[in-house]
Parts: C-alpha cells; structure tokens; sequence
C-alpha cells in the first residue's frame, strides 16, 4: 500500500503539529528559560489557519506528507549506517581479532577437501532424512 492510496484527516495532522510546536516551546522554556516565542506564533497561524479554512488545512496537510515522505528517504539510511558502524562493524572487528582462525575452512590446508566420517549408519537413520 502506497501512500498514495491512504488518507489522512487535515485536522488531525493541524492538531498534531500545533501541539508538536506547543510541546517543542514548553521543553525548550523549561530547559534554557529562553522564550521561543515564534514556536507559538507558528502553532497559532497553523492551528487557526487549519481550522478555520480548508483550503489551508489541505496545504499543510500536503506539506507535512511531502516532508514525511522526504524523511523515510533519509532517517532509515542514517539508522542502519549508525547501527552498521557503531555495533555490527566493531564487533566483527573483535571477532575477527579474539575468534578462531578461518571457521568457514577457506583456506585449503590439504590435498584434498574431502573429509572422512567413520560413523555407522542403521535402517532408522534412513526413516526420517529431514
């Protein structure tokens, strides 16, 4: 499902960003003591704006979604390449440096790469071979 076969209410995505740059003002006053007064200026223009005319509402309902869709092009890159190169590329590094010599057997030490099993097989081990 594309996000262009799904619809969003305009009032809710006003709602949610007037209380989102609401919320960003009160976190920002408590933190620093500075007022951010702007934040409460764009939650007023985007919050009345919305509400009272339609035609507005749509437009920031369509700013919103282009810029959500601008971000799922961008934030899944940087996570994974975080996760890559905080986690999984230090820890191959101390595996590779602290674990066992060639595990995969790449490097062929012998003539030939045949391995001998010497084991017994019985008529049961033949009952179920997966």
């Amino acid at each position: 499902m594309s996000t262009k076969d799904l619809k969003f209410d305009p009032l809710k995505t006003i709602l949610i960003i007037t209380v989102g740059f609401l919320m960003v003002y009160l976190v920002l006053w408590k933190r620093s003591g500075v007022q951010h007064e702007w934040l409460l200026y764009v939650a007023a223009f985007v919050g009345l704006g919305g509400f009272l005319s339609g035609f507005v509402a749509d437009k920031i309902n369509w700013l919103w979604m282009k810029l959500t869709w601008l971000l799922s092009l961008i934030v899944p890159n940087i996570l994974m390449s975080l996760v890559f190169y905080l986690i999984l590329f230090p820890f191959a590094l101390i595996s590779r440096v602290f674990g066992k010599k060639d595990t995969l057997h790449l490097k062929n030490r012998s003539d030939s790469v045949f391995k001998d099993y010497n084991k017994d097989f019985d008529p049961k081990s033949f009952e179920n071979p997966w």
